[in-house]
């Protein structure tokens, strides 16, 4: 399995669909509805809370910084259109 492969599955309490997200995904509060539909958005992306790298700028040797996960849905827009390859 690659490391950005979307895995879906049934939940095993309720029987549903569910997708696995990796380690560095925090669940947000059942009633914070705008950070369910943020990570909702980005896992169908293919965003699932890996590790994702941005080269940074002006560094002469092309080092890369990990990228923060965005928790609002317009950044998310904004994240998918410039992480996705």
């Amino acid at each position: 399995m690659r490391a950005t492969e979307v895995r879906k599955g049934k939940c095993p309490h309720c029987g549903e669909e569910m997708t696995f997200m990796y380690n560095h995904f925090r669940p947000p509060r059942k009633s914070d509805e705008g950070r369910w539909e943020t990570a909702k958005y980005l896992a169908d992306n293919g965003f699932v809370y890996h590790t994702v790298y941005e080269t940074i700028p002006d560094d002469p040797n092309g080092a890369t910084r990990t990228v923060k996960y965005p928790e609002n849905l317009r950044d998310a827009k904004e994240f998918v259109l410039k992480h996705k390859k």
